[in-house]
């Protein structure tokens, strides 16, 4: 493994993982705003550790004594930061969407799973409890 992997791989997980988890809670959540909103912070942390990942561990690379060439082709240090949202986007995406297909099965098959904002009525039933409230 080389000193760009041993770099590149820790900050690209943790990365990951921040993502993937940020896109599972936005597809628990309901609504628009809110998983809108972690989804997109999802596709910047992705993107953020996939440049700073590869930007440091060409560093490290080339900082070894005696590096190979290969070190100094850093061009995908420059690809991540221009194009590095694409694969974070497919990724949350993916992730808030297999998500939300799972909530909607879930709902479609057992519709008491998640109910619904049923609001209350104004009308009481009378059960005969003398503790009831009025309301």
């Amino acid at each position: 493994m080389t000193p760009y992997h041993e770099v590149f791989l820790p900050i690209f997980l943790i990365g990951l993982l921040i993502a993937g988890v940020l896109s599972l809670v936005a597809g628990t959540r309901s609504g628009c705003l809110v998983p809108g909103l972690l989804v997109v912070s999802g596709v910047v942390v992705f993107w953020v550790a996939l440049f700073a990942g590869s930007d440091m561990g060409y560093r490290a690379w080339q900082s070894m004594p005696d590096p190979p060439d290969e070190a100094f082709s850093d061009a995908s240090a420059m690809g991540a930061l221009v194009l590095g949202w694409f694969p974070g986007l497919v990724l949350c995406l993916a992730v808030f969407g297999v998500v939300r297909g799972f909530r909607w099965f879930l709902h479609w098959a057992n519709p008491d799973v998640f109910p619904g904002n049923e609001r209350p009525t104004g009308q009481t039933t009378e059960t005969g409890n003398p503790y009831q409230s009025p309301h």
